[in-house]
């Protein structure tokens, strides 16, 4: 296959990564009430509906505890959603270490991630987002592999 096809295969999926990551990021910290974007996953956890779990006696600043907690994790995930469009332009992904490098973090994410969501929310729409993603792990795994055999 053509190098320069190769490395596009190996560049882009990264350069998604980030996109989605970025935006994802930007929609927890904006949201009014974000842990409802995950509502029906978040219930099953709890075994209860938001609105009577904020009703309960004690619970008075449950929502904006919730709400910090969401907003520095939207922080995190656009964070890594900079890093790795900034990381991805910056070395174009140009050198066989440039790819290990991010192809190794991505693949400790991903695993995390898919754990978590399959043990602990098995019913989130945010397995399918995960599902995305391994397939365009494997794409750009699979062409880095190839586009290696170039750079010898």
């Amino acid at each position: 296959m053509n190098p320069k096809i190769l490395h596009n295969l190996t560049m882009i999926p990264f350069f998604l990564f980030g996109i989605i990551a970025l935006i994802m990021g930007i929609r927890w910290i904006s949201h009014p009430e974000p842990w409802l974007l995950d509502k029906i996953a978040n219930e099953t956890i709890l075994n209860e509906s938001f609105q009577d779990l904020f009703k309960r006696e004690g619970n008075d600043n449950l929502p904006l505890y919730l709400t910090n907690i969401y907003r520095f994790f939207g922080l995190w995930v656009s964070s890594t959603g900079a890093l790795t469009l900034i990381f991805t332009y910056l070395t174009r992904l140009g050198t066989p270490l440039s790819r290990a490098l991010i192809q190794s973090v991505y693949l400790f994410l991903l695993l995390g991630a898919t754990y978590l969501l399959y043990v602990y929310i098995p019913n989130s729409h945010f397995k399918y987002l995960a599902g995305a993603f391994w397939v365009l792990y494997v794409i750009s795994f699979w062409s880095g592999i190839q586009l290696n055999k170039f750079d010898n």
